[in-house]
Parts: structure tokens; sequence; C-alpha cells
């Protein structure tokens, strides 16, 4: 059961839907936005006309629009080095099409994940050099590639780097201070005295912006800016990034602009094979990305960026249909790893741990990172997967509020090979023979007490059953697109009566019911997740799944809302977060 919070507000009911013009569902979720006055709501409600910083408030923005501009009038190869994640994928395609466009003799190269592993490196570097390289453009990685960075210097190689990342750091006397490559340009929100102020874009739309401020510079004309926006917009839903302000705006306006006209054939050809209709967030996130991201996880990257950087339709279909033919690869390979971390965990003294570590020598290095998150999801704690490679033990962690993880690792830095992260996830490698003593450490060190390991809903409001309207429903469209940062809002209501329960889907784990206040006013309702606590109750009860809609239970619930649309009609509904059984 989840620990439930109702965020505060000052204002009165009466007042917020006076101000907002609207019903209380969405006046509370506006307050709770920060969205505050006339000005904030016109910027949050219109982003259309969204204004974002000027790009060349990067300190080092014309730098790198200079470097760009000299090496296509000398005919320099330029080579893009992006990541192997749907952002890196995305960075590198913006970015390649963007140049090509300017006539640019441009290349792109997407490490392997296994045989080369995340960013920049002096091998890679030397390869380059040799290949006659003479500007390299890093994005979605870079900032700690200090030591390729020097090497690209010492070889008359020019580096840009586009990055978001944090740059590594170095500490003395409890002091610490920022690690920056020597670059002709670094341009990352995240290092100290960058000129910009918004900190969290991710690299696929920073990467937009400074092509399209770079056409700016050259006095060119962006033709496909409408494709190259629609990009940014996927990596800044895959990539998780908070959807406020600019990232907000982007994604709004990439999923507006996907759902209007494709022009991409491989994405095209992609959302073809996935039998999509209308695109949101939920299916860039976690239909469209995984299958970017599973090429990039089992095998090479680079095939996804070809994908959307070619014009050949053969090559379309294949790669298209290869994407989609790994990710349900990546799935099946998932379910059989997380359900090995879960066996491993309840067989062994890990589930009594603050902090879970487990190691298991099956799993793909590349899945490791999706199985933390599983597991933490079902333990509500930290948790580290480690699995063996031919060169180390490596592994990923996912963290949960109140823990941070990178600072929880850099404590016990000494115990692992190598290791980076940030609040709430982390990757490492690790020798074999310092597990257990990694794994104390962290324990010993964890501060993380019962009520922490608690999941936290926290509610925008209590509402009232009249308060759920189809018009009040509506009107939280305006909230979209939802994600990270700007989350669904979530509502409760006490003292409810349920009645007519019924367990359906294929699986008879999905609860269908209805609510019901005192006063006799109802409501649909819909529990995707909570199955088993239902079946639990109505044993106790003396129900069972078969006899449930005979049953009457009460209790207290916490949701999002949503519209039934069936035959014609549309109903509101209320979609089960939580519920406490009186």
């Amino acid at each position: 059961m989840a620990k439930w919070l109702i965020k505060k507000c000052s204002a009165s009911p009466e007042k917020l839907t006076a101000f907002y013009g609207c019903g209380k569902p969405l006046a509370y979720a506006l307050y709770h936005r920060g969205v505050r006055n006339k000005a904030k709501l016109k910027e949050y409600t219109d982003t259309d006309n969204f204004i974002f910083e000027p790009f060349t408030d990067f300190s080092d923005g014309i730098k790198a629009f200079d470097a760009v501009k000299a090496a296509i009038a000398d005919k320099k190869s330029i080579c893009i080095y992006g990541d192997y994640d749907v952002d890196g994928v995305m960075s590198t395609t913006i970015l390649y099409k963007g140049l090509k466009g300017l006539g640019a003799k441009v290349s792109f190269h997407i490490p392997h994940r296994v045989e080369e592993g995340y960013g920049l490196g002096e091998n890679a570097v030397k390869t380059l050099h040799e290949e006659g390289v003479g500007l390299i453009i890093a994005c979605d990685n870079g900032i700690s590639a200090v030591k390729a960075a020097r090497l690209s210097e010492e070889l008359g190689m020019e580096l840009i780097i586009l990055d978001h990342h944090e740059p590594a750091f170095e500490e003395k006397e409890g002091v610490r201070s920022s690690i920056i490559p020597t670059a002709l340009a670094v341009i990352d929100a995240k290092i100290e005295n960058s000129g910009y102020k918004f900190k969290d874009m991710c690299a696929g739309a920073l990467c937009y912006r400074f092509v399209k401020a770079l056409y700016e510079y050259m006095g060119k004309k962006l033709k496909n800016e409408d494709e190259l926006l629609i990009f940014a917009a996927m990596a800044t839903i895959c990539d998780v990034v908070d959807l406020t302000g600019e990232n907000r705006a982007i994604a709004k306006k990439g999923i507006d602009l996907i759902n209007k006209k494709v022009s991409n054939i491989g994405l095209k050809k992609l959302i073809e094979l996935r039998e999509l209709k209308a695109i949101s967030v939920y299916h860039m996130g976690f239909i469209l990305g995984p299958c970017i991201n599973a090429e990039g996880r089992l095998d090479r990257a680079e095939r996804a960026v070809r994908l959307f950087t070619t014009e050949d339709k053969n090559e379309v279909e294949a790669l298209a249909s290869e994407l989609v033919g790994y990710n349900e690869e990546r799935k099946a390979m998932t379910e059989k790893g997380a359900e090995e971390v879960i066996s491993i965990i309840e067989g062994s003294s890990l589930r009594d741990d603050r902090v879970i570590v487990a190691y298991s020598e099956n799993i793909h290095e590349s899945i490791a990172g999706i199985i933390a998150g599983r597991v933490k999801d079902r333990y509500y704690r930290p948790v580290i997967v480690l699995t063996k490679t031919e060169k180390a033990v490596k592994g990923s962690g996912r963290s949960i509020e109140n823990y941070n993880m990178f600072e929880e690792l850099y404590r016990v830095k000494e115990l692992m090979l190598k290791f980076g992260g940030h609040t709430m996830a982390a990757g490492l490698s690790i020798e074999e023979k310092n597990i257990d003593a990694f794994r104390k450490a962290l324990n010993d060190n964890c501060t993380l007490e019962e009520k922490d390991m608690l999941p936290i809903i926290r509610l925008d409001a209590q509402l009232y059953l009249d308060d759920i309207t189809e018009r009040s429903v509506d009107e939280l469209n305006i909230l979209s697109p939802c994600g990270k940062g700007n989350e669904r809002p979530v509502y409760g209501s006490k003292d409810m009566t349920f009645l007519f329960v019924r367990f359906v889907g294929k699986e008879k784990n999905i609860v269908s019911f209805t609510v019901e206040d005192s006063a006799g006013r109802r409501i649909r309702a819909v529990d995707f997740d909570n199955g088993s606590l239902w079946k639990s109750k109505l044993e106790e009860m003396g129900f069972s799944a078969e006899n449930s809609t005979k049953a009457r239970l009460k209790g207290d619930v916490a949701y999002t809302l949503d519209i039934n649309e069936f035959n014609g009609a549309r109903n509101p509904q209320i979609i089960i977060k939580d519920v406490r059984f009186m």
C-alpha cells in the first residue's frame, strides 16, 4: 500500500475555479504546476507560440556555428559520434540530416554497446583520424570524454560536444570542481557558466535547437524542420526528461505534427508495423521508443539511424522489420531475466535488504537497467542488477525517492572499477570478488527507514463525484502531453462504496466496478494494477472472483480521470492508482 499525500493549496476551490475559468480537476492541476498568474497560464497553454531562449546564449554557440560553417566550406570530413539509446539515435539523425541539407561531407558512428561501450573513447578518435575525419561532433555524450578530447586535439582534429549529462568532477578537501574536456566548443547546459538558462533538455532537443539556430546563422531555410522536430519530441519523451518549459513545447509540437503528417519514410514504416493510428506520449515512449532502443541493446544502433536517414524503400522495409523483431526478442529476454532476479531475491536474504544488489551471470548486460527498474517497482527500494561480461561484472541501478543513487555509489567508489549516473539511475563495473562487500557497504550506509520504502502518491486534490463531469475531464486535455515533471493529475475521494465488482481481461486481473458516494451518485471505475489486493479483500469477506458482483465494499480511492467511449456515448470514468479498504 502506498502513502497518500495531498498537495497543499492556499486558495479556496471557488477562487481557483473562478481564476482559471474551469472545473476543480483542472484548476487544482494548474495550481500545482506553478501556473499561478496570467502570464504563466499563457506560456503553459500556448505552446505553439512558446518563446525559447536564444541558442546563442550558450557561451560556445557561435564558436560551434563558425566551426561547422568552415568545415562545410573547406569540405572537411565531419563525423557525428552518437549513442545507442533513443536520445542518441535521434540526436545523430537530426545532426546528420541537418548538416546534409547544408551540403556537408558528413558521416555518423554509433558505438556498439558491448564492444565499444558508451561515449567517445581514445580508440574511436584514432580510428576516425585514420579515416580522415577533421571534425567530430559528439552528441548525447562527450562531456566526460576528457582523454579522447585531449587526443583529438593532439591529432589536429576539431571537436564539438553537444551533451546534456553532468560533467565529471574531482574532489579536493571536500570541494568538488568540474572537469570539462578541452574542445573547440562544449555545449551543455549542465556545465557551469554555460550561458543557457533552461537546464533540462535532452540531447535530441539540444541538437534540434542547434541545427535550427545554425541554419538561421547561415541564412538558410530549414526545409525539413517538422521532421526534425518530431525526432526531437521522441528523444524528449523517451529520455524521460521533465516535460516542462522548452521540453514540453517540443514534445507537444512533435506529437501534433506526427499525428498530422509523417514525411520520414522510415518512421512512417515503423508506425505502420506497430499498427498505430493516433500517437500519444505513451506510444512514443512505450511502443516506438523501445523498438529503437532494442537495436542498440542487442546489436548495432547505427541501423536505427539508417532507418531514419535512408530514402531506399527496400532498406526501410528490412530495417523497420528488424527493429520490431529485436524489440520482441528484448521483451522476452527482459521477462525471463526479471523472473530470474526476483527468484534470486525471494530465495535469499536479499529480500530483507534496504538496497537490493542482485547478481546473475545469465542476464544480457544491455537489459540490466530495465530489469532493475522492474524489480524496483515490485519492492520499492533501490535496486542494482549485476551481470557478468567478458571484462568484468557490470550493472545498472534504479532508485526511489529519498535515495540519491549517485551519491551513495560515490561513498563506496573504492569498491568499483567505474561508475556514473545521477540521483535515480546509475551504471557501474566491479570485480566479482567485491560484490558482497559492495552490497554490505551500501546497506550499512543506507539511512532509509520503513516509511521511506512506501510508494508515495501525491494527490492534486480531494474531489467529490459531482466534481467529475464530461466537461471537467475534457478540460484536462490542456495539460497534455503528460509525463515526468508534468504527470497526469491524481485525485482522491473518501468514504466511497464499491459495487458490481467484476474481474475482466485475458488474465482476469483487471477490476471493473462502480463507485458510489453517500448521495447515491455513481461513476465507473477500472483498476489495472491491484487485482490481487481486491481478491484478498473479497476472500476476507467471504466472496470469490466468481460471485464478486454481489459484494459491497467500502473505502477510499486515488485515481486519474478519463473518458469512456462506447457505442457513441461518452462518460467520465476513474482509473484507480490505489485503494484503501475500510
